[in-house]
């Protein structure tokens, strides 16, 4: 009944259900139409994330060897394997930032980008490429109190690309937010952001580990403004 149903639910999504059962688990043997995969690129051992097509802006530079495309699933929902893709430079962009490569399944470019690199920065060469679909200059959203709290604090990750800092904080009432509902330790960064001291092939650059001195101003959501799930935008973050 329950692969029964599963194919009920898949039915407009994908051609069809088939099935392999192995030692009595049911395995999808095709995946499903709405199984969705990030497809992140590892090469030379380093992670990557897709970002962007290779658009005219960009030119593909040379040949930097094999990587592998990272695909995804479940046994209910089947499997995209990994798939083995030809990586190469950007011109113009170091390849600790961003290389390119055929997406899943595709003969187009695509550019991946490495974490850590700050993209809300406008040093980071894919700033302004992304900025329009993930809205870096929309204030429209969110209020900020004039006021600003200092705290000397730590990052907890390095974060992928458009995340926010995960921060831990010496100062109590800033580590009381970070803790706070909906705080979910994460300080939001802005193209408006100053970021001393992280330059790594000419772009910030932040990783688990790096202390800092943090400057960051209180806000809420102007949509869902509950009192008790403020967060945090750094408006200066000095690495130590």
């Amino acid at each position: 009944m329950r692969r029964a149903l599963l194919c009920l639910v898949l039915l407009f999504a994908a051609a069809g259900c088939s099935w392999r059962d192995e030692g009595g688990v049911e395995v999808a043997t095709e995946p499903a139409g709405n199984l969705d995969c990030l497809y992140p690129l590892m090469w030379d051992d380093r992670y990557y994330e897709p970002a962007v097509d290779l658009h005219p802006g960009w030119e593909a530079g040379e040949a930097l060897g094999p990587g592998v495309v990272l695909g995804c699933g479940s046994p209910e929902m089947g499997y995209y394997p990994d798939e083995g893709v030809d990586v190469r430079s950007v011109e113009g962009i170091h390849p600790s930032i961003a290389v390119a490569a055929p997406i899943y399944d595709s003969t187009e470019l695509a550019i991946f980008a490495a974490p850590g690199y700050v993209i809300e920065s406008p040093q980071h060469p894919l700033h302004e490429a992304l900025a329009e679909n993930w809205g870096y200059y929309d204030r429209s959203w969110y209020t900020c109190e004039e006021k600003t709290l200092r705290t000397r604090g730590r990052s907890l990750t390095t974060p992928e690309l458009g995340q926010g800092l995960e921060v831990v904080a010496v100062n109590p009432a800033v580590e009381e937010l970070l803790v706070a509902p909906g705080g979910n330790r994460w300080v939001s960064i802005n193209p408006e952001t100053e970021l001393t001291g992280f330059d790594r092939n000419g772009v910030p650059y932040v990783r688990e580990g790096d202390d800092f001195m943090l400057v960051a101003k209180v806000c809420q959501d102007v949509d869902d403004p509950v009192p008790d799930e403020p967060f945090l935008v750094a408006e200066r973050i000095r690495k130590l």
